[in-house]
């Protein structure tokens, strides 16, 4: 089932969603600004789970 929105017609969405395609699928950031880009973690930092229900 694919999502649409309410508030723009199928021609917009569309046309956002064109607009949008080479920011999803670049290989690169998206930020205009690079001191706005999150580190990498370091080869030393322990991992981190994921979010989610914890099991017992």
């Amino acid at each position: 089932m694919e999502r649409v929105s309410d508030k723009n017609g199928p021609r917009e969405d569309d046309a956002l969603k064109a607009e949008l395609r080479g920011t999803l699928q670049g290989n690169r950031s998206s930020r205009a600004e690079e001191w706005r880009d999150p580190e990498p973690p370091a080869d030393d930092d322990p991992d981190v789970p994921n979010a989610g229900p914890v099991e017992r």
